[in-house]
């Protein structure tokens, strides 16, 4: 959706976005468009300040009356603020304290205040995908009972698997996200750090969601778990994945990521769209 030109009252041509203005934001919000729209959409946000800005408002505004944004704002009292820009702070954040080193990372998301509305907001608005609900299928073919959430954050996939009766560890970095979850739960599904993982016990299934692209060695921080588990669940990884500006991000390509966990036995068995499915010995 290219901008289209028009007169201003100079008589000079400004540049107006159809974007900022139309019912296509709604669309994208909830992933209604083609693929190729989305990704035009996407793009379009990028480099147009102008319609990231509406698009911003526009994502507050579709989760003014979900539950999880007053669950935020009781749990931040007077450090909540609406309509947070949390997609460009967090990247400014990171730019300005460029970690580097794992440490250096660990400590920047467990600081991160803007990471945690980053993650409330994607979900009141309804654009994060239905991923349990995709998965449940999947999980319940393969009598699943307890499941590693990696990436936890907020507990947005940990208290809706918990939800429909599955045993739920979480792990993540402490943090004001983990924080959130914990104040959301009361303290019921229990979360470990991720350099804990080496002495957890292997559950039935690692759900791995929006996570891979964070970790810097998926066979360092995964590699006592990968050989021995059943199933795991990511999203989608046959399809593009785009994180917008932040750098945080490792993007692999998908050949690079089956090959990984080729090594580990693990296969994958299909996606739908939005999740993918792995398992080792599919022939199970």
């Amino acid at each position: 959706m290219p901008p289209t030109a028009t007169p201003d009252e100079s008589g000079h041509e400004s540049r107006v976005c159809e974007l900022a203005t139309s019912d296509l934001l709604d669309d994208y919000l909830h992933r209604h468009l083609p693929p190729e729209t989305m990704t035009a959409v996407r793009t379009h946000l990028d480099v147009c300040e102008r319609c990231w800005r509406v698009w911003n408002r526009h994502r507050w505004d579709a989760a003014a009356h979900h539950l999880l944004l007053s669950q935020l704002a009781e749990f931040l009292g007077p450090r909540f603020r609406p309509y947070h820009d949390s997609s460009k702070a967090l990247a400014a954040e990171w730019g300005s304290a460029e970690p580097r080193t794992d440490a250096e990372v660990a400590d920047f998301f467990r600081t991160s205040m803007s990471y945690l509305f980053n993650l409330t907001i994607w979900e009141a608005s309804g654009n994060r995908p239905p991923y349990v609900t995709a998965a449940l299928p999947t999980l319940e073919q393969h009598a699943v009972r307890t499941i590693l959430d990696v990436g936890c954050g907020i507990g947005s996939d940990a208290l809706a698997l918990r939800h429909k009766g599955f045993t739920v560890t979480g792990c993540d970095y402490r943090s004001p996200s983990t924080r959130f979850m914990h104040h959301r739960t009361g303290g019921s599904i229990p979360v470990i750090e991720p350099d804990e993982l080496h002495a957890m016990t292997t559950p039935d299934a690692l759900w791995i969601i929006d996570t891979l692209d964070h970790i810097t060695e998926i066979d360092q921080t995964l590699g006592t778990l990968l050989p021995s588990i059943r199933l795991m669940i990511t999203e989608d990884l046959t399809g593009t994945r785009k994180h917008g500006n932040q750098r945080f991000h490792h993007r692999r390509q998908y050949g690079e990521l089956t090959e990984l966990f080729g090594v580990y036995g693990l296969t994958s068995i299909g996606s739908d769209g939005i999740c993918q499915y792995w398992r080792a010995n599919p022939e199970f």
